[in-house]
C-alpha cells in the first residue's frame, strides 16, 4: 500500500483526486480489512467532495479498530461541520473523541470553533482556556481565545501573555491577533508591526502573486467569457439560485446574514462547489472553457442542485456567498440563466487594510501586500464591469457604506431587487444564532456600526503611493 499512498499523495498536488480514491478502492476490493486504507479512502474521498463516501469509509475504519480512534472522530466530525452543515453530529463525534481521550486537544480546540460559529462566545473561551491548560505552548488556542477578547476594556494579563508569545514565536495566527489587540488599545504603531510580521511570515509560505499573469488570467477571462459565449452555452431551465460575491472582507458575510433573518432565505456560507469544480474540471482556467459543451454544463448544474438539496432540503431562496465566484460568473450565468448575484462594495482601502490584518490563507496570496492587494482590487473591478456589462440587469450592487450608516434604504432596495417584501427582522439579524463559518463570525453577531467605515486611516501612511487622485480628494 505504501505506492498507493505515494500516488494519491502525487494526485492531490495535482488535483486528480479520482485516480487516488479509484486506487484505494481497488486496493480495497482485495484487501476489506485493512483499517488504514478505508482511513485514506476517506480523508481522499472528503477532498474530492464525496463526503457520505468518506464518513463511510472512516465508520468502517473504526470498526475495523484502528489506532488512535479519537483522530478519525476528529475527521468525521469535520465532514459534518465543514461540509454537510450538521454541527449536531459534528459535536456527538467530537465528545466521542473526548470520551475516547479527554486531553485530546484538537477536539477542544474544533468545539470551540463550532461554538465560535454559533456565537457562543462563553463556550468559546471555555474550550480554548482548556487547550492551553493542556498545553500551555498552544499557539493556535491563544491566538483563537485573544480573537473572542476586548481589549479595550480588559484582559490585562491575557494580552501580555499573547505580547510575549508574539515577540517569542514567528507564529502567523499569534501575530495577526496581537496586532488587533494592540489596534483595540489604540497603539496603531504596535499594531502594524504585528500585521507586517504575520503576512512576511505568510509571504514566505504562500504562492507568490504574480500580478502580470493575473492581469492577464482576467484578460483571458473578458476575452473568453463574451455575450457569444455565454448566449451559445445558456441553458434552458428555472433554476435561480443567488449569488452573493465580491472582494473578501468587503461585507458579504453581513449582507447574507441580513437576508438570513428574512424568512425567504437559507445561508449555505461559503459553498467550496464552484472553485472544486474548476480546480477538477478546469484546472488552467479559463482555458477549456470554449470547449464545453451544453450537455456537460446541465450535468454540473445537476450536480449543483443536487448538493444543495442534500444540504438546504426543506429552504425556499439558498444564498450562496463565496466572494470569490466573481471569477466564475460567466460560467454560473450559462449554467444558470435566471441566478442572481448580489455584489458587496466598500471602500478598496478598508477593504485593502481588512484582508492584510485578516489570515484569509493561500487563496488570498496578494493579501500579504498592500501593493499586491491593490492591483487585484483593479482585476476584481475589471472582471465585474465585464459581467455588468453582459448580465448587468441581473446584478445588484451592495454599498458598504450606505447600508451601515441608513440600513433600512439599502435593504429594501436589496429585497425589491429580489423580489421579497420588507421584513422587520432583517435589521435584527444580530440576534440570529446560525451558523457563521467566515472570518467576520463576530462581526456580525453585533448591530450594525459605522466604526469600521474609514478604518484606513489609522494607518494613512502605509498607503502613501497606492492613492489615485480620486481616493486623495475624500
Amino acid at each position: 500500500m505504501p505506492i498507493i499512498d505515494e500516488l494519491a499523495r502525487f494526485c492531490l498536488a495535482r488535483a486528480r483526486l479520482e485516480t487516488a480514491v479509484a486506487a484505494y478502492q481497488e486496493y480495497l476490493s482485495h484487501h476489506p480489512g485493512t483499517a488504514i486504507a478505508h482511513y485514506n479512502c476517506g480523508y481522499y474521498s472528503g477532498k474530492l467532495g464525496k463526503h457520505q463516501m468518506a464518513i463511510d469509509h472512516y465508520l468502517q475504519a473504526l470498526q475495523l479498530g484502528i489506532d488512535r480512534p479519537e483522530e478519525v472522530h476528529l475527521n468525521i466530525a469535520n465532514v459534518y461541520a465543514d461540509a454537510l452543515r450538521d454541527d449536531t453530529l459534528a459535536r456527538k463525534h467530537l465528545d466521542t473523541a473526548l470520551s475516547i481521550n479527554t486531553a485530546y486537544i484538537a477536539a477542544h480546540f474544533n468545539l470551540g470553533h463550532l461554538a465560535e460559529q454559533r456565537g457562543e462566545l462563553e463556550e468559546a473561551q471555555r474550550c480554548f482556556w482548556r487547550c492551553l491548560q493542556l498545553d500551555a505552548s498552544n499557539d493556535a488556542a491563544l491566538a483563537r481565545l485573544a480573537d473572542t477578547c476586548d481589549f479595550a476594556r480588559d484582559h490585562d494579563a491575557l494580552f501580555e501573555r499573547l505580547l510575549e508569545a508574539a515577540g517569542r514565536e514567528a507564529n502567523a495566527d499569534l501575530h495577526f491577533s496581537a496586532g488587533r489587540a494592540c489596534e483595540q488599545r489604540g497603539d496603531y504603531v504596535r499594531a502594524w508591526q504585528h500585521f507586517t510580521l504575520a503576512n512576511e511570515s505568510d509571504r514566505r509560505r504562500f504562492p507568490i502573486y504574480d500580478p502580470s499573469e493575473w492581469e492577464r488570467r482576467i484578460n483571458r477571462i473578458i476575452s473568453v467569457c463574451d455575450a457569444d459565449w455565454i448566449a451559445c452555452r445558456r441553458l434552458a431551465h428555472g433554476r435561480a439560485p443567488l449569488f452573493i460575491c465580491g472582494m473578501f472582507r468587503s461585507g458579504s458575510t453581513l449582507v447574507e446574514q441580513i437576508l438570513a433573518a428574512h424568512p425567504s432565505f437559507t445561508p449555505a456560507g461559503e459553498l467550496e462547489f464552484f472553485p472544486r469544480l474548476v480546480a477538477m474540471n478546469l484546472p488552467r482556467y479559463p482555458e477549456g472553457l470554449e470547449s464545453l459543451t451544453a450537455e456537460r454544463l446541465a450535468s454540473w448544474a445537476h450536480a449543483y442542485a443536487t448538493e444543495a438539496a442534500v444540504l438546504f432540503a426543506d429552504a425556499a431562496r439558498v444564498t450562496d456567498k463565496r466572494p470569490d465566484n466573481f471569477l466564475y460568473l460567466g460560467l454560473i450565468k450559462a449554467m444558470f440563466p435566471q441566478a442572481q448575484v448580489v455584489v458587496v462594495c466598500r471602500d478598496w482601502r478598508d477593504v485593502a487594510l481588512s484582508v492584510y490584518t485578516t489570515r484569509l490563507g493561500p487563496v488570498a496570496n496578494y493579501a500579504t501586500d498592500l501593493t499586491h492587494t491593490r492591483h487585484y482590487i483593479r482585476q476584481h473591478d475589471r472582471l465585474l464591469a465585464h459581467w455588468q456589462s453582459q448580465f448587468g440587469a441581473d446584478m445588484f450592487f451592495v454599498s458598504y457604506q450606505r447600508l451601515v450608516a441608513e440600513p433600512r434604504p439599502e435593504i429594501e432596495r436589496l429585497l425589491q431587487f429580489l423580489g421579497e417584501p420588507w421584513d422587520d427582522r432583517c435589521l435584527e439579524f444580530h440576534q440570529l444564532r446560525n451558523t457563521v463559518r467566515t472570518a467576520s463570525v463576530w462581526q456580525v453577531r453585533r448591530p450594525l456600526y459605522v466604526s469600521s467605515v474609514g478604518r484606513w486611516r489609522r494607518y494613512q501612511e502605509r498607503f502613501a503611493g497606492l492613492l489615485d487622485t480620486e481616493d486623495q480628494s475624500d
